[in-house]
């Protein structure tokens, strides 16, 4: 026997109740949402105006129910709106996300227009419409987005003409450096001085390198990075870039393959800007390769471009690095993993393949290599190596 005390099992929820309290928790977080709620019926009058919408609009709910939506839009694109939201009702879709081909705006009470984001869905209840649009005022988060523009802008700008400035006392410690060093070879100095000589030159050219990249970093942000681009020997192409990168790689003691068909289409290239791009991929690759490891560059058409494909057999990137992989001055921190250089390199490659007109990923996984693949644009007829 159960004692009378006994706690007893709650019965389950009839569908009725069960939809009442769902309808009351649905209307609980209409009620405390920050975001602006607001149904309109099939006249796009307002039937519903939460606590959200209040705070973010100005208005009351008593002042505004049953009032037109525009009222809530500024003047200018009140019609457009109007006509949108027709749209929308004609359509098949149940929801859908304004503002995706353009910014929208709401209007205050007091007038003030702010940067919205705004999704509206719809509901059919008998002949009549009812449509559900949700807001979020983004004023704030605009305005932090066009700080961080203009600092990103002020960094750039400072970059570029700190960079400009420096070309020149680089170049002058570059020709200096190679004047002394061919006298000190005629006059017969010291190993001793002649390396020294020679540690000066490498590191003027590393900084008159490094002072480039900076320059097309800023140009490619700016928009303005040239290419100069005419029908060229896709093969003749790669063959002329590896054969120049192919002692970068075998001092690295690492293996350089070529993996290239006996024909390929001509593509629409700037071949020193292409061959930057292949000198920043396989350098990316030698960074990453053990001394033993292998470099392959491979290429094929595919559906009216020329894919080219650079692979290594090193580290591979983790999963969580994939996505800021291209980012400028990104570098990996993971261990044992050789990293110098400023990040700058596959930034640099991606906006070049860009300026062509193609594109650039890359596939990897760590501890089982990369491969970076980037396409060109094909023209004129092919022809053979």
């Amino acid at each position: 026997m159960l004692r009378e005390d006994a706690a007893l099992p709650h019965e389950p929820m009839s569908q009725a109740e069960s939809r009442r309290l769902t309808e009351f928790l649905l209307a609980d977080i209409v009620g405390i949402s920050a975001d602006a709620i607001i149904c309109i019926d099939s006249d796009q009058k307002i039937t519903l105006f939460n606590d959200g919408a209040e705070q973010i609009f100005g208005w009351r709910a008593d002042e505004v129910l049953g009032k037109p939506l525009g009222i809530l839009i500024p003047e200018r694109v009140r019609d457009g709106h109007r006509a949108h939201v027709e749209r929308f009702r004609a359509s098949p879709e149940r929801a859908r996300k304004m503002g995706e081909r353009r910014e929208i705006s709401g209007v205050r009470k007091n007038g003030e227009e702010f940067p919205a984001e705004a999704a509206i869905s719809k509901a059919s209840i008998g002949d009549s419409v009812v449509f559900s649009v949700v807001l979020r005022d983004v004023t704030e988060q605009m305005g932090l987005h066009k700080r961080l523009q203009r600092a990103v802008r002020a960094r750039d700008e400072t970059v570029g003409v700190v960079a400009h400035d420096l070309r020149n006392p680089v170049s002058a410690v570059k020709m200096l450096s190679h004047a002394v060093l061919s006298r000190a070879k005629e006059e017969g100095l010291g190993p001793g001085t002649t390396e020294q000589l020679q540690l000066i030159r490498e590191a003027a050219l590393q900084m008159d390198h490094l002072i480039e990249d900076l320059l097309d970093v800023v140009r490619a942000e700016a928009g303005r990075l040239h290419v100069e681009t005419h029908p060229v020997a896709t093969l003749g192409l790669l063959d002329g870039a590896l054969r120049t990168l192919r002692p970068l790689v075998e001092q690295a003691g690492i293996e350089l393959h070529a993996e290239l068909p006996a024909k390929l289409p001509m593509v629409d290239a700037d071949p020193e800007r292409i061959g930057q791009v292949l000198s920043n991929l396989i350098g990316n690759s030698i960074k990453f390769t053990p001394s033993g490891g292998r470099i392959s560059v491979a290429a094929a058409e595919r559906d009216g471009v020329v894919e080219v494909a650079v692979s290594d057999t090193g580290s591979g990137i983790s999963a969580d690095h994939l996505p800021n992989i291209f980012d400028r001055y990104w570098r990996s921190q993971e261990s044992g993993i050789r990293t110098r250089g400023a990040g700058l390199g596959l930034p640099i490659a991606r906006a070049i393949v860009e300026a062509h007109g193609g594109r650039m990923w890359v596939q990897s996984e760590s501890g089982k290599g990369s491969t970076f693949s980037f396409t060109l644009p094909i023209t004129g007829e092919s022809v053979k190596a």
